[in-house]
């Protein structure tokens, strides 16, 4: 079982968990870190560039896993961290399963999502937002985030927004994060007992479980809404699916932002349609992050489609 351990916060969460950061840096010897892309950037070659390092900020512009793999190739032999959201640690996990990266290799620290909005949502708010949009999402941690309807669909549809699989986790969900957060780490490799302010107390443990499942649930009705509402429109099976593809002509916008078609894109037949095989491993292999919808210039529901066929493969699967 996981220790949990607790960070002071002392006001500034983002700060702290900077430094955090930095202490496990020193700590493991690492040589770089890839961080979701700011202004172009992803890759911090030092703990003094830190400060550019924000995962609560509500903007996934594209999956950090595919600039993990970038990375292992632009700097070989080199020890590499990776600052991850749970979808993009899962898009990881299923591209080291390809081959495309070494796991062990990547030291993951993972933190709790509290959701993402849409490009041209996120930028309205900014605008608008007189504390900053980290500080107010952070501030409704306690809660699960703030404006959940507001998120990106794939967001509202995530049943599994908490950090667990990280090498070392960070939460936030269901605790008062201008005081504390929580830290764990998987194994021994970061030694958390002496960069963080003590063991973390079992109601904070209890608290952020709570809210963890409590969001579920939400997401999880939300998922089951927005399949009904779009019953009629739905691909009633993989075979409807295929040929909704087919109506997409060359555009492939989808396929080209996925991170796991990044390391292995389904392939065409002779006659130019996708091999329905591939198809089928792409779907069983999807993180949810949805990359695939926010690309999509017919602004298809792919993440509820994928969603609903992901789950009839699964089915079949289990026969």
């Amino acid at each position: 079982m996981d220790t949990n351990w607790k960070i002071d916060t002392h006001g500034d969460p983002l700060g702290a968990l900077q430094k955090l950061v930095g202490a496990i840096w020193g700590q493991t010897d690492l040589d770089v870190l890839v961080v979701p892309p700011e202004d172009g950037g992803f890759v911090l070659e030092s703990p003094d560039q830190l400060e550019n390092l924000n995962p609560f900020r509500p903007l996934m512009k594209l999956n950090t896993a595919q600039l993990v793999v970038s990375a292992t190739k632009k700097y070989p032999g080199k020890r590499l961290g990776a600052m991850l959201r749970p979808c993009e640690l899962r898009a990881l996990n299923e591209m080291a399963a390809r081959g495309a990266v070494k796991r062990d290799d990547v030291l993951v620290i993972s933190t709790d999502c509290l959701g993402t909005f849409p490009s041209e949502e996120f930028e309205w708010r900014a605008e608008r937002s007189s504390k900053g949009l980290t500080k107010e999402t952070l501030q409704f941690a306690p809660q699960g985030g703030i404006s959940a309807y507001r998120y990106r669909p794939a967001c509202q549809m995530c049943a599994e927004p908490g950090a667990t699989e990280g090498d070392v986790n960070i939460g936030v969900f269901g605790l008062p994060v201008r005081q504390s957060m929580l830290v764990n780490a998987k194994d021994d490799n970061v030694a958390l007992e002496s960069i963080t302010d003590g063991l973390a107390t079992d109601d904070m443990v209890t608290k952020r479980e709570g809210t963890l499942a409590k969001i579920s649930e939400r997401h999880v009705r939300t998922r089951e809404r927005v399949l009904k509402s779009l019953d009629e429109d739905l691909p009633a099976n993989l075979g409807e699916l295929l040929l909704q593809f087919e109506s997409c002509g060359d555009c492939q916008a989808c396929i080209n932002v996925c991170p796991i078609c990044a390391v292995d894109e389904p392939r065409k037949d002779a006659s130019g349609k996708l091999v329905r095989k591939d198809v089928v491993n792409w779907l069983l292999s999807c993180a949810g992050c949805g990359m695939c919808e926010q690309s999509c210039p017919q602004h298809q529901p792919l993440s509820a489609v994928f969603s609903h066929i992901r789950e009839q493969l699964d089915a079949e699967l289990a026969l």
